[in-house]
């Protein structure tokens, strides 16, 4: 700016007794208290709580069993429509699937009837969401197969270790989500629109969701938590979805934790 610019500047600005004089001032206190916010949505919804952010590094491809086809081709869009929209890769169709989301009038039985079958299906689990999988009374539970890769997408040997270089705290592996699987108890979720069921789908099914009550305030993970609970994604999250497939992925939890409060931040409702 000219020295002549500043003293224009300078020469049009009110008095302090001009009594028409605008004063506009930030608030601190409110940057805080949204950032607050933000940090609390990103806790509630468990994403790189304790490990780095998981994502899809291959193509999503849904598939929907236990309804008819035509329900079926609805979430199965629902969810490649919300993978698009957060910058995760999609599969074309003819995809081998690997996001099962299944329907059924007994969840907490299918998953257990599942359990004796592969015992080792719940094994990266927490002992608190393994238990809701399995005796929750929840109308939608789900888990995910998540492999540790290399920056390059090849499978990480156990004796790889996490490197941090002196200039950016990263690591030499990055986590990857491999399958998905959604169970929908029909009975349970009896009289909440498809479309609302599918977009909740979507949500867990896209990130590494950790299912921790009570659910992220205005978010479609209060689906099922309230009377007036929403109906489709909310502006956080799809904030939290485009923070997760934008992210480093070689970064520790702690920095992607503050990545995804800032990216939930920027589109605050």
């Amino acid at each position: 700016m000219s020295l002549f610019a500043a003293i224009a500047l300078l020469a049009a600005a009110p008095t302090a007794d001009d009594p028409d004089a605008i004063v506009v001032t930030g608030s601190r206190e409110a940057e805080r208290e949204e950032r607050r916010r933000a940090a609390d949505f990103v806790r509630r919804a468990g994403v790189a709580r304790l490990e780095p952010v998981a994502r899809w590094i291959v193509p999503v491809c849904p598939r929907t069993i236990g309804v008819e086809a035509d329900v079926a081709a609805i979430v199965d869009t629902r969810i490649r429509e919300v993978a698009a929209a957060a910058g995760a890769p999609v599969a074309k169709a003819g995809c081998s699937a690997n996001i099962a989301v299944v329907f059924t009038a007994d969840g907490a039985g299918l998953a257990r009837a599942m359990l004796a079958k592969a015992p080792d299906l719940l094994a990266e689990l927490p002992r608190p969401e393994r238990e809701r999988v399995l005796d929750g009374d929840g109308p939608i539970r789900w888990w995910y197969n998540v492999r540790i890769e290399t920056r390059d997408g090849m499978p990480a040997n156990q004796g790889i270790v996490k490197h941090y270089n002196s200039s950016v705290v990263g690591t030499q592996v990055v986590r990857a989500l491999r399958t998905a699987l959604v169970i929908v108890d029909v009975e349970k979720a009896d009289g909440t629109p498809l479309d609302a069921v599918a977009s909740y789908a979507a949500m867990v099914a896209l990130a590494e969701i950790r299912d921790s009550p009570p659910p992220p305030r205005d978010s479609i993970m209060e689906l099922f938590a309230a009377e007036t609970g929403r109906r489709d994604l909310s502006d956080r999250d799809s904030a939290l979805l485009r923070g997760v497939y934008s992210v480093p992925p070689d970064r520790e939890a702690f920095q992607h934790r503050r990545q995804l409060v800032g990216a939930v931040r920027q589109d605050r409702n």
